[in-house]
């Protein structure tokens, strides 16, 4: 019988869960809501997810925002899950379940879902952009995460914009690349608050022929084109990925393309114009990633078992 795992995304609203196979099947979904303040009850909502499974798992497989060492399974934040900052997560699950727990960051897990069955399964290195509330992501060199010695790399959410205005945290990335920047760029143009606005409404008013809302999508297609040609210095990847519920917008890739065509045609010629591409794995991406991350991880399964795609060349 085909070994199954518990892959668990913790979210600061909810904690997804599926059952899944080491080929990606998945037997079961669902979702609980999340305990963000009472480690007790946050560790109870985990392992009830478990033992309702016990005998059918082999091991749990964890995605979570914030900073954390995947190889220890430590916590340093978890971002809105407060209760879980500061502590090795995986070892008090693990002591509570009785079997291994992996955990990686969210946006990790979801660049090496697009690294095992994804959009980068045929990359050697990759840069992918998550767009959420902030901007996640990761930086893929060789079939690998980067991660550095503080577990910053790929942190595009802390990266300086303006010089000038260093101490302004509102001019970190992370403060405006995310979706609630769509939706204040779009504000602006139509003269309106931007809590009035949310990113599907852009979108939905670009469908519809608003031409502020066009523009809009378009500054913001802007910016990641504008980080994204600076990647290309950085790493030179060799595909871009774009994640986070706005990756399924067709319209919003497509003007990131034009935008770099824009960009290199002033700067760069003839350097070729980076690829990019929509996540494949959306909702799911997390989980799989979390999997794939617990399938590689030492001293558990062996990083054979996951990367079947692993280029060679």
């Amino acid at each position: 019988m085909e070994e199954k795992y518990l892959a668990v995304d913790v979210g600061g609203t909810f904690i997804k869960y599926a059952v899944m196979d080491r080929e990606c099947r998945f037997y079961e979904k669902g979702k609980v809501p999340t305990p963000t303040e009472d480690l007790d009850a946050f560790v109870d909502a985990v392992a009830g997810l478990y033992e309702e499974r016990k005998g059918q798992v082999a091991g749990i497989a964890m995605s979570a925002a914030g900073m954390v060492d995947a190889k220890t399974g430590f916590m340093y934040n978890g971002g809105a899950v407060s209760c879980i900052t500061n502590l090795n997560l995986a070892q008090v699950l693990q002591e509570r379940c009785g079997v291994p727990v992996t955990i990686e960051n969210d946006a990790r897990s979801a660049a090496l879902a697009e690294l095992w069955k994804g959009a980068l399964a045929d990359c050697r290195d990759a840069v992918a952009i998550i767009c959420g509330t902030g901007v996640g992501g990761a930086v893929i060199h060789n079939r690998e995460v980067l991660r550095g010695r503080h577990l910053l790399a790929g942190e595009f959410s802390y990266l300086l914009t303006d010089w000038q205005d260093m101490e302004n945290q509102g001019k970190l990335w992370g403060s405006f690349g995310g979706v609630r920047g769509l939706v204040q760029m779009t504000a602006r143009l139509m003269e309106v608050p931007p809590e009035t606005l949310s990113g599907e409404q852009v979108f939905q008013m670009a469908e519809q022929g608003d031409t502020r809302a066009l523009e809009g999508i378009r500054q913001y297609a802007s910016l990641l084109a504008f980080f994204i040609a600076n990647f290309q210095f950085i790493i030179e990847p060799e595909r871009v990925v774009i994640g986070g519920g706005v990756s399924t917008q067709p319209l919003l890739i497509e003007m990131i393309r034009k935008e770099l065509e824009t960009i290199h045609q002033v700067y760069f010629q003839p350097l070729p114009v980076p690829e990019v591409t929509a996540c494949r794995f959306f909702n799911d991406s997390n989980l799989i990633g979390a999997l794939y991350a617990y399938l590689n991880h030492d001293g558990l399964c062996g990083r054979e078992n996951a990367d079947d795609g692993k280029r060679t060349d």
